[in-house]
């Protein structure tokens, strides 16, 4: 342990030195997960201490640090395999991994052609994967998940690739493979019973807390200071740095601020219901306090939505109806407040989204859903490709010269039609419904906790995507939670089947003991 202080210590003095975003990020950052880590019972304290706060300071400092970004993606294939030693930490580690960089895209070329697509979450997925294969045990998922789930992501392939080329085909097939596959086979055979979802749960909370330090810090700084990483390391990307009211809108490591606080709603929603596993409620509450600080830095009208949604239903899912009428009157006090200073202070309405820019990005969510429904009948059955929706949404492009589509269900039905629409939303409806209907063997199999988050996250993605693109970290975890969704269903089945089992041996050791009882009654009967 001192000699992990000494070169933390070090690696710090040498980060101030020669890259301050570094330093800023991994001190931030690392503080905010002591604190979560003080807050936790002792066992579980004591089961991710070290590997938590090591991941958290080194790979910011690593990732700033490093002369080459194939470099980084070499020790990002590698970082998953040596921080997860058991099989039922391999999920945990990754959701938290994947949270904490940007992706950092790179082509791979062959001779000046462009084969694929990678990045820093592809390499963290990679290891990831090749660490639950080679790990004794996985789950097993039912074959109709899975098919389920490569229906929507041929959906994505054809909508990105039909009228192109056999080789950009092949391209996409292999990007959306990685982006979206990997995270759902990750979730779906990663999490094999109980004990490794509420790792997983406790993992990602611990990542919310995380950023919410690197939040507030660019907030308050008004400095987006991962965007550097890639002026760093000569990746090209488009970066905008946007600003509501009177503040900037910080992303952090996600270098977009809607996502991240979508992101972040999932992280809340996971800290409020592992209350158990905190020493105190008072500990507990301060903790949610300061991830909803961080959540509401990037001040995302659709993350206090989500949220709304997400704690709603998770409380409806597990039962606790007293506790929906103990929130009711804080949450409706708070409101009235909220909605009476942004009356008074225009620059506090601004940033809450109700003036100003904000009623302007309003007008063009309402003028692009015209504009793509008037379209989406002209071919309603397979929509259109996306260089033909370029040409026919050309009078939709907004101040940045592209075309926002702020509404991943309108997207979905103008490049696929009504059959890829139904496909996106069937992803949805599907595990609600199946997660709903197995409440019982949830609560008997003690995964009703799990249950719940993953049904409370998956509504409110569901919701909000009708405000927000599905593409990046939040579409990547939405894939990888509906395959959550499927291991929960798998160890529900499990037990249903057990269960099935064990009535029926009672059945039949019951009915020998009945025929006997039967027989011996008869020669009293004819003696009487």
């Amino acid at each position: 342990m001192p000699l992990i202080v000494v070169a933390m210590l070090v690696t710090a003095a040498i980060l101030f030195v020669v890259a301050k975003p570094g330093f800023y990020g991994a001190v931030c950052s690392t503080a905010g997960v002591l604190w979560f880590l003080r807050c936790l019972r002792a066992p579980l304290r004591e089961e991710m201490a070290v590997k938590a706060v090591l991941i958290t300071f080194f790979m910011p400092a690593v990732a700033w640090l490093l002369p080459n970004v194939w470099m980084l993606y070499f020790v990002m294939l590698m970082w998953v395999p040596l921080f997860a030693r058991r099989s039922e930490e391999i999920a945990g580690v990754y959701l938290y991994s994947l949270m904490l960089l940007p992706s950092l895209d790179q082509a791979v070329e062959l001779a000046g052609i462009k084969l694929f697509d990678i990045s820093v979450h592809d390499m963290l997925a990679l290891g990831a994967v090749i660490a639950i294969v080679i790990a004794p045990g996985k789950a097993r998922i039912g074959r109709g998940d899975d098919m389920r789930v490569a229906a929507v992501l041929l959906v994505m392939v054809f909508a990105s690739a039909r009228e192109t080329s056999l080789t950009h085909f092949l391209r996409t097939t292999i990007n959306i493979g990685f982006d979206y596959g990997m995270p759902y086979f990750i979730l779906s055979r990663g999490f094999r019973d109980l004990a490794s979802m509420r790792t997983g749960m406790r993992w990602f909370a611990c990542s919310g807390i995380a950023i919410s330090g690197v939040l507030v810090f660019e907030m308050v700084q008004n400095w987006p200071m991962y965007n550097e990483l890639y002026w760093h390391y000569d990746v090209p990307k488009l970066l905008a740095v946007k600003v509501r009211g009177a503040f900037m809108r910080p992303g952090g490591p996600f270098n977009e601020p809607t996502s991240i606080a979508l992101v972040m709603t999932l992280c809340m929603l996971a800290l409020w219901l592992i209350r158990d596993d905190f020493r105190t409620r008072m500990r507990h509450g301060l903790l949610c306090a300061a991830l909803f600080l961080g959540l509401s830095a990037p001040q995302s009208r659709n993350a206090w939505v989500a949220l709304g949604i997400a704690v709603l239903l998770a409380d409806m899912f597990l039962g606790r109806w007293s506790a929906l009428v103990r929130k009711a009157a804080p949450t409706a006090a708070a409101l009235t407040l909220i909605f009476a200073a942004a009356s008074i202070y225009p620059s506090f309405s601004d940033s809450l989204g109700l003036s100003g820019q904000a009623s302007e990005t309003g007008e063009y969510r309402r003028a692009l859903f015209d504009r793509g429904v008037q379209e989406f009948w002209d071919s309603p059955i397979v929509g259109f490709s996306r260089d033909q929706l370029e040409v026919r949404l050309n009078d939709m492009r907004q101040g940045e010269g592209i075309i926002d589509y702020v509404n991943s269900y309108l997207w979905f039905a103008l490049v696929s039609g009504v059959i890829g629409l139904a496909a996106f939303v069937w992803n949805f409806t599907a595990p609600l419904s199946y997660l709903w209907r197995m409440r019982r063997a949830e609560i008997a199999t003690g995964t009703a906790v799990p249950a719940a988050f993953v049904f409370g996250s998956l509504a409110a993605l569901a919701a909000t995507l009708f405000f927000t693109f599905f593409a990046t970290r939040m579409a990547y975890l939405t894939i990888g939670f509906m395959g959550f969704a499927a291991a929960i269903r798998a160890i529900s089945r499990t037990y249903a089947a057990h269960q099935a089992e064990e009535e029926y041996q009672q059945t039949l050791r019951q009915r020998p003991a009945s025929g006997v009882r039967q027989a011996t009654a008869q020669p009293g009967l004819a003696s009487a």
